[in-house]
């Protein structure tokens, strides 16, 4: 649903903030992937059996990060590349 012209909107820096988004920690841990758009940090990533065969969710998998980098700094990369600042940005839209 596309919110109207008219919607009030809240914005956020939150700074480098990251956060894997199933366990909600593993800054410091290697690796990790990007599925959809869940970062997963390199324990949840081991933990979940993600790179393994018979994964079923798979073809969802959009980055498999560096094993040698933190997820910290594989998911400050990946924002810094798609979106032009290593910073979390929340922003809450109401009508």
């Amino acid at each position: 649903m596309i919110p109207p012209k008219d919607a009030k909107r809240q914005t956020e820096n939150l700074g480098p903030v990251v956060a894997c988004d199933y366990c909600n920690y593993g800054e410091e841990t290697l690796g990790g992937v990007l599925i959809g758009s869940y970062a997963v940090c390199g324990d949840c990533t081991k933990s979940s059996k993600i790179l393994e065969e018979d994964f079923e969710d798979k073809e969802h998998i959009v980055e498999i990060w560096d094993k040698e980098k933190t997820f910290k700094e594989n998911v400050l990369e990946y924002r810094k590349r798609t979106t032009g600042t290593e910073d979390a940005i929340k922003t809450i839209i109401s009508w």
